[in-house]
């Protein structure tokens, strides 16, 4: 049986772009080998968000472009429990500090987090507690390292990262 896993993508820049990219590439393969179906029901960028249509075809730059609307964290948190939508994981492909203290209450909200933002790296014992916090609630979390150079090497490790957290909520399942 496939699983479904939800991705929120904050940050739709270059790697941000290149994940989406490379999950629409992948998809076929990780529901024939992996059992899993990678959706992304929510993709932001600092501003305005994409909030995903059932039935709508999957053409993320145009529907970004003409269906993007400002948005707060509230809302992409609306849009999820509205939705029923679960087993999410939040991406951040952003260098965003005010959204790295958020990863608290995306986590509370039942987040499993996977990021990129070096931003992080500032904060002290923050990621210790995050990963002490996730732990708590049965989800993970996971920063990718620093220092990858290139749009399409960061887009890969946060790809790996992905499945890596994807794979075991569908055993946990």
């Amino acid at each position: 049986m496939t699983k479904r896993i939800n991705i929120v993508l904050f940050g739709i820049g270059n790697t941000g772009s290149a994940l989406i990219n490379k999950v629409l590439k992948e998809r076929k393969e990780l529901m024939l080998d992996r059992k899993l179906d990678l959706r992304f029901p929510v993709i932001t960028n600092s501003t305005v968000a994409f909030f995903e249509k059932e039935g709508a075809n999957y053409s993320w730059e145009a529907n970004f472009i003409q269906f993007a609307i400002p948005f707060k964290l509230e809302d992409v948190l609306y849009y999820l429990m509205e939705n029923n939508i679960e087993n999410l994981i939040a991406v951040d492909a952003t260098a965003s500090a005010a959204l790295a203290v958020e990863y608290h209450d995306l986590i509370k909200s039942g987040f499993s987090i996977v990021t990129i933002n070096e931003s992080l790296n500032g904060l002290p014992g923050v990621g210790k507690g995050l990963q002490f916090l996730a732990e708590s609630r049965g989800l993970e979390f996971r920063q990718v390292a620093g220092a990858i150079k290139g749009k399409d090497a960061a887009a890969d490790a946060l790809f790996d990262a992905i499945l890596d957290v994807a794979e075991k909520k569908s055993k946990a399942a």
